[in-house]
């Protein structure tokens, strides 16, 4: 199977700083990210278990670059042209604009992607536009 990423479903609407689209694959869903400017997800893991990403993810980065912050306090910085794996436990920081591909646990993902966009349509904004790669 493959996918044209305009065909993957968005995961996360986009309410003006970018989305997450994702599909099914087996177990696992294959899923790209584009975040359009500096944003720090930490806020919108609250209320999950330890206030944290309980999903792992896999992936590669296109542009751009992020960091991660994870419970223990110790930090990555993850570039353009670097793959990555991340385990549970940890908060997603964007200090710019970035475009990153990724492999995750259908089942987890969709639990936090649930979450996070209730965590979003808090924000007030309940408009999502369709996102540009």
């Amino acid at each position: 199977m493959h996918y044209k990423p305009e065909d993957i479903p968005i995961l996360t609407p986009d309410y003006g700083n970018g989305c997450m689209r994702s599909v099914k694959a087996g177990n696992m869903e294959l899923g790209a990210t584009w975040v359009k400017s500096a944003v720090d997800t930490t806020p919108y893991y609250k209320g999950l278990p330890d206030d944290a990403c309980p999903c792992e993810h896999y992936g590669y980065v296109i542009s751009g670059s992020f960091r991660i912050h994870y419970l223990d306090g110790s930090e990555e910085h993850v570039k353009a042209g670097e793959l990555y794996y991340i385990p549970k436990g940890h908060h997603f920081i964007y200090d710019e604009a970035c475009h990153h591909l990724e492999i995750n646990p259908h089942e987890d993902l969709q639990r936090l992607m649930q979450h996070f966009n209730a965590q979003l349509s808090q924000q007030g904004d309940t408009t999502p536009q369709e996102p540009k790669p």
